[in-house]
């Protein structure tokens, strides 16, 4: 599943906090005691530190996801389609069968020539929101909606999100929601509620006073309804948004820049229509080097984890932006991964994403392969040594796969390794590992607080297993369940990618 990257056992962390509560993987402050929880059906994932007492001859490895070998996937091939770009939303739709993904794009070139939309104009290079689907994830449909009037046809692809200026869509599917009409839920930013000029020859949209974060419903995740009291946030921001619902909070989460420029901030809401004000949460230092920033960011909740695809923008450098990771337990306080080594690469440099590569935000989860869609680029940003970028390709949508849980791996080598968790209650269910051994093996033992073994050591793990079942000579005793305990992994030439109970 692409190269290998290696680094050190410990991550950087950015003020990261232990929480008073319970939850999937997370430390938890106890009467000044550290304990360790382990949900039945959650993996335990290796981004950060937590769960992790002891490692000795294991090191960290990060993953680099494999790209289609056919990508782009979307290509822009209509008039309305001056590019295809993510800051939109990727997501696999269970019940219909599909792929489905919600994008941006532009008009080919129109001059001055505005967008008539009947009763008012929309400025000529105005962002246009546009659907398209696909069974396999890798051929794409562009159905005719017969939503949005370009140039008073309505034979396209195109919604009709966005009264003005539709950017950085977020979509979220709630199949359970009571109300029909709110199955579908999105956020975007829209502005130029002001109209639009011409000035210095060009034209420029107005702002306004209803420029701000949008929220939209839909029974379909087609035919969106604006919320009556839009915007929700008078804020500005100009990339992608990402919302997420936390099962473990009972909220609607939304991280964006959220008015602080190249950053990346926070806000919530119990009902998607009234959201806290915003916070930042997660901003570059100089470790990432001068003039370096977060251009956006693709975020999703992926096994309990907030795992954010972090878009680097090197304004102070040579301007190109590729992809690296973070993660976090509570979405305030963030670990930056292997030591900021980079995730999604550029492609090469006079191709159509060498000079930008932004993941989309959602992770789909199929069977043994996790999906990320991205946007590529070619050419660097503009900026204040670049003025002017020319760009021989447009900008287009791609495809990188990774195995399941994939990100990061435990690695042993030749010399046998040890990891051992922190203590933990032991819960109900048998104990499954995702993990390559076949020019190896894994052996796991359960044990004490003070590190004995109670159980084990199992019988090894000699293959390359995705649902690997750990079995052992004698079944771990009933009276064990709920009591605290943790798990050593003995291991040879193998990668341990993450451990559950089920």
């Amino acid at each position: 599943m692409g190269r290998d990257t290696l680094h050190p056992n410990v991550a950087i962390c950015l003020g990261m906090l232990f929480l008073a509560v319970s939850v999937n993987g997370q430390a938890t402050e106890e009467s000044g005691t550290i304990a360790f929880s382990v949900p039945v059906g959650v993996r335990q994932l290796f981004l950060d530190d937590v769960g992790i007492a002891k490692m000795e001859n294991v090191r960290r490895v990060l993953h680099e996801p494999a790209r289609y070998e056919n990508n782009p996937v979307l290509v822009p091939d209509t008039e309305w389609e001056d590019r295809c770009q993510v800051y939109g939303t990727a997501y696999y739709d269970e019940q219909a069968g599909l792929f489905k993904m919600w994008y941006l794009t532009l008009p080919k070139d129109r001059g001055l020539k505005p967008l008539n939309m009947g009763d008012y104009e929309r400025a000529p290079h105005t962002t246009l929101a546009a659907y398209a689907e696909s069974k396999d994830g890798i051929h794409w449909v562009k159905p005719k909606l017969g939503i949005f009037p370009y140039d008073g046809n309505k034979e396209n692809n195109l919604l009709g999100m966005g009264k003005y200026n539709c950017e950085g869509i977020s979509v979220l599917h709630e199949p359970q929601d009571p109300d029909p009409e709110r199955r579908w839920k999105a956020v975007y930013w829209d502005h130029g509620t002001g109209g639009w000029e011409v000035r210095n020859g060009g034209p420029y949209a107005i702002d306004g006073p209803l420029d701000g974060l949008y929220v939209s419903f839909s029974a379909d995740g087609i035919h969106w309804n604006p919320y009556e009291g839009n915007p929700v946030l008078k804020r500005y921001c100009d990339t992608n948004q990402n919302v997420v619902f936390d099962p473990k909070l009972k909220k609607y989460v939304i991280f964006s820049r959220l008015g602080f420029g190249r950053k990346i901030a926070r806000t919530e809401s119990e009902d998607f229509l009234h959201w806290t004000e915003p916070e930042l949460v997660v901003e570059c230092d100089e470790r990432d080097g001068p003039g370096t920033q977060f251009y956006g960011a693709g975020v999703d909740l992926y096994e309990g984890l907030y795992i954010a695809m972090l878009w680097m923008y090197r304004e102070g450098g040579d301007g190109k932006i590729d992809t690296q990771i973070a993660v976090s337990r509570d979405g305030f306080h963030w670990t930056r991964v292997a030591d900021r080594a980079v995730w999604l690469k550029l492609g090469e440099d006079d191709s159509w994403e060498g000079g930008m590569v932004r993941s989309v935000e959602r992770i789909i989860n199929r069977g043994d392969l996790l999906y990320v869609y991205y946007c590529g680029v070619h050419g660097a940003h503009t900026g204040p040594n670049r003025q002017k970028v020319e760009r021989k390709y447009p900008t287009c949508i791609g495809l990188v796969t990774l195995r399941r849980d994939g990100f990061v791996s435990l690695r042993a080598d030749e010399q046998e390794g040890i990891f051992l968790t922190d203590t933990f209650q032991l819960p109900e269910g048998k104990l499954h590992l995702n993990a390559d051994a076949q020019k190896g093996s894994i052996v796991v033992s359960l044990c004490d607080a003070e590190g004995n073994a109670l159980c084990g050591p199992s019988k090894p793990i000699q293959a390359d297993v995705l649902d690997g079942k750990v079995r052992w000579e004698k079944a771990i005793p009933k009276d064990l369940r709920g009591k605290n305990v943790r798990l050593k992994f003995t291991m040879q030439n193998a990668d341990l990618y993450s451990y559950w109970f089920e």
